[in-house]
């Protein structure tokens, strides 16, 4: 369980939250929803410890661990997609990397190294390193950019098959496919 209470935060003049409160339960998953600019990636960013609110608390009953999908690709680009995964699982074998890769790239682009891929391959290399993580807190920022329609039902599917009983904390501009996700509106 996470709780947010009374959050707090400004950039110069400008009111991004006042006295939000929130609580996401284990297990659940969850959409932030709202316009661009109105706070989504700053509340995921305050939620893993990258930004601080101005006043107020985000607290857990345990130890918060995250796995994150950045909006950007924070990739390495020297480094193959298996290679990228396993720089931060490294309590998983190559071959079970290369497996669940399999699941959302294609096999003959798991050893290049990311600079050739497309965008969208990128994006799903981030999304494998993130869920394979043993973090209790999934943090999902724009997953599906540069998806197609395809892609991004395969990559909805393999979330759903890996949530685990973890929390899902996802922002999307594209939520048609997302009807079981608990809506957070900012």
């Amino acid at each position: 369980m996470i709780r947010i209470r009374n959050l707090i935060k400004t950039f110069g003049s400008q009111l991004i939250f006042c006295d939000f409160n929130c609580e996401f339960a284990d297990g659940g998953k969850y959409l932030i929803a709202g316009e661009s600019g109105i706070g989504k990636t700053t509340l995921l960013r305050m939620i893993v410890g990258l930004e601080r609110p101005d006043q107020g608390r985000i607290e857990s009953d345990e130890d918060m661990t995250f796995a994150m999908v950045f909006q950007e690709d924070r990739l390495i680009d020297d480094m193959s997609a298996i290679e990228n995964v396993l720089l931060v699982n490294p309590h998983c074998s190559v071959s079970l990397i290369r497996q669940e890769l399999a699941k959302l790239l294609p096999e003959d682009q798991l050893d290049k190294p990311v600079n050739e891929l497309s965008g969208g391959m990128k994006r799903r290399t981030s999304l494998v390193r993130a869920m394979l993580n043993d973090g209790r807190i999934i943090i999902l920022d724009e997953p599906f950019a540069g998806l197609d329609e395809e892609n991004r039902r395969k990559a909805l599917k393999y979330i759903d098959e890996k949530q685990q009983g973890r929390i899902i904390l996802l922002c999307s501009h594209e939520d048609d496919e997302l009807q079981d996700y608990i809506r957070i509106d900012l």
